[in-house]
């Protein structure tokens, strides 16, 4: 079979392999639509201490069953699933209690440690299949719609984590996928208004298609002024911090109104991962941060249903599609930050 193999870092190259077994306890899946994640982009060009290279990328997989393990029960061949990189190892407390994506005794994750989905066939670890991380795809979506639920499950995840109420006024850091995911979430949730951030404004354009309340410019605005006009004064109720940026999450708590809640989205570099909090000003506005890290199995169905019933329209995130053989180029054009949400075809 052909796959996009990591071979080391910013070292990308098309590579026949031999179709991998199943084994007992997976499922081969013949993979059909991947997207790009910035998690792909930064493992090829910048590299991830969690990533054993080389390595097959691509998490955000849908596809069809193509052999079911012998001890692998409520799957058929033909079934058309999304696979999702849980990696939970299933014992631990946290796993235990339903919080499998803070395992303590984590399992190798599909594109990090274990291969991926620009293939033409990928079998998705055995943790992966037993937590019930490989969900159907409703017979409404496309593999292409459906390769979106994976990226919206951990936009889901951190909405739990922070709560949006009705009349709350949203401000989303980032105007990338997860950013415009965090935009459509909020709206349903029944926010008063959402505020979209970018420094990039050719980013910014591309986003006005989710219709926030309001695109703020960073580069081109003062975003605390604007973001106060916006809330008389008071700050934001809920900010999702979608950017890996030290600078935003430290903004974050300037803007962030009395007894709001924070969300750091967005990881930071792993050479770069400490900001300053002032304590006081987080004693007397008694604001929250939280944070958000991948999804559950459980999410991943909700996002797959909420494509399906039509509330998050995933072709207006799908921007670009490539086959796998053009796969630098579709790297090529996510770093160029033209692009919402790009799609590989193996």
């Amino acid at each position: 079979m052909l796959s996009a193999q990591v071979i080391r870092l910013n070292e990308l190259q098309l590579v026949e392999k031999p179709v991998p077994e199943a084994g007992d306890d997976s499922l081969l899946i013949k993979v059909h639509s991947c997207a790009i994640c910035g998690s792909d982009l930064r493992i090829y060009k910048r590299g991830d201490a969690r990533a054993n290279y080389p390595i097959v990328l691509g998490h955000e997989i849908a596809g069809t069953v193509a052999k079911v393990g012998r001890n692998v029960k409520g799957y058929a061949e033909g079934d058309r699933v999304c696979a999702a990189p849980g990696h939970g190892c299933g014992s631990c407390r946290y796993c235990l209690s339903g919080a499998s994506n803070v395992c303590i005794n984590p399992r190798p994750s599909i594109g990090y440690a274990s291969d991926g989905g620009f293939a033409e066939y990928m079998v998705p670890p055995e943790n992966v299949v037993q937590l019930g991380f490989v969900n159907r795809i409703p017979d409404s979506l496309t593999f292409d719609q459906a390769s979106l639920s994976e990226l919206l499950a951990c936009c889901i995840n951190a909405q739990e984590n922070t709560p949006v109420r009705e009349e709350d006024v949203v401000l989303i850091m980032g105007a990338g996928p997860a950013g415009c995911l965090q935009t459509d979430l909020s709206k349903i949730k029944g926010a008063r208004k959402t505020l979209l951030t970018q420094r990039s404004v050719d980013r910014l354009e591309l986003a006005r298609r989710f219709n926030p309340d309001r695109c703020i410019a960073s580069s081109q605005e003062d975003l605390k002024a604007a973001v106060m006009e916006e809330t008389d004064g008071v700050g934001a109720d809920v900010i999702f911090v979608c950017a890996p940026s030290v600078e935003a999450q430290q903004q974050a708590f300037q803007l962030v109104a009395p007894r709001g809640r924070i969300n750091f989205f967005g990881g930071l570099p792993k050479d770069r991962c400490h900001i300053t909090v002032n304590a006081n000003e987080l004693h007397y506005k008694e604001f929250f941060i939280g944070g958000a890290s991948s999804s559950l199995a459980r999410q991943n169905a909700e996002a797959l249903n909420l494509l399906a019933e039509g509330k998050i329209d995933a072709n207006k995130y799908i921007t670009h599609k490539f086959p796998l053989s053009e796969i630098a180029q579709a790297f090529d054009m996510v770093e160029s930050r033209k692009a919402i949400k790009v799609v590989v075809n193996p």
